[in-house]
């Protein structure tokens, strides 16, 4: 077995049991894994640091905001910027489930990779202007209480490592080796760790009970842990995929990025893509490149035509009307 499948069956455990297993100054610590309710929960926590850090006159966000630009070192252009990126980046992840073809959509992958580097380069440039605000002590302590609060004695997740008197006097260090724990398995549970599992052969026999969270978890789905729900909804998506998909290519069925892809380029490709039958049997497929065939399911060996626009303008003179492009399509224009 290899490392990586060894890792995801572990993973796989603790997403069941609700927890994660370590050690903390040599003793075992239960790392509890956060629901919907405990979420509610710390957005209450966070409005009571919130009202704290403003009681005691710590500069809102929006505060800060007119000093720095007030200053010189941020401008509207600056904040226009962020907003137009955020807005730019929704509509390239919108765009995206309308392109059918595999080597378009890796296109559009890379441009939504380029844009999000650069709004996170913007916005943490912003963040290390604006400073110390209340917004910002807020997230750092329902963070830290977080965390704090997840870490337990017991396997039943009944005792907590630390009392509420422990915790308003921990240490930097203490504090600094618990977040570190916490954030090893946190960064280990990953959304794409967790769809990588649904795609190891070890779970496929769990994989037909994903329709109903009581027999899968043996609990009703408003108590799962966030992690739970999302293993039920990847397995549903996944097991949907591999039914209703055939020609999978073999490199891309543990990928689960490139699977999700796929599934999109071949439903895509259904609606949208222009293809005919001439009298040979072979496809005409416009635009298209040997990795998008392979991803129709088509063997360009085995009687596939690819279409050319630019080729087939440049025969033209430079440029295709109507006529032309329905004649490459195999019909008559005339007709």
């Amino acid at each position: 077995m290899s490392e990586s499948s060894n890792l995801l069956r572990k993973i796989f455990r603790d997403i069941v049991r609700g927890y994660s297993q370590d050690k903390y100054r040599n003793n075992n610590v239960y790392i509890k894994h956060i629901n919907s309710h405990d979420q509610v929960d710390l957005e209450d926590i966070h409005d009571e640091y919130l009202q704290e850090a403003q009681s005691r006159g710590v500069p809102s966000e929006s505060e800060n905001l007119s000093l720095i630009i007030d200053g010189g070192d941020w401008t509207e252009e600056d904040e226009a910027y962020i907003v137009e990126k955020k807005k730019y980046l929704d509509s390239l992840v919108s765009n995206k489930k309308n392109i059918g073809l595999k080597s378009q959509i890796d296109e559009q992958n890379n441009r939504i990779l380029k844009v999000q580097n650069e709004l996170i380069e913007k916005e943490n440039q912003k963040e290390e202007l604006l400073g110390r605000t209340a917004e910002r002590y807020a997230k750092e302590r329902v963070n830290d209480h977080y965390i704090i609060q997840c870490f337990y004695k017991d396997k039943n997740l009944e005792t907590n490592l630390f009392s509420n008197e422990e915790y308003d006097i921990i240490s930097k260090d203490e504090l600094t080796e618990i977040i570190n724990i916490h954030n090893k398995w946190h960064n280990e549970i990953s959304e794409y760790n967790i769809q990588k599992i649904c795609l190891e052969e070890f779970f496929f026999p769990y994989m037909p009970f994903c329709e109903d969270s009581t027999q899968f978890y043996g609990k009703p789905v408003c108590f799962l842990t966030q992690h739970q729900i999302k293993l039920i909804v990847y397995s549903r998506v996944f097991k949907s995929i591999l039914e209703r998909h055939d020609k999978i290519p073999e490199h891309i069925k543990k990928d689960p990025l490139a699977l999700l892809d796929f599934a999109s380029s071949s439903e895509k490709n259904k609606e949208t893509l222009t293809k005919d039958e001439d009298k040979k049997g072979a496809t005409t497929v416009f635009g298209a490149t040997e990795k998008d065939y392979e991803y129709m399911g088509v063997d360009k060996e085995k009687g596939v035509k690819e279409v050319s626009l630019y080729e087939e303008a440049k025969k033209k003179g430079g440029s295709l009307d109507m006529n032309d492009l329905i004649a490459l399509m195999g019909a008559n224009p005339k007709e």
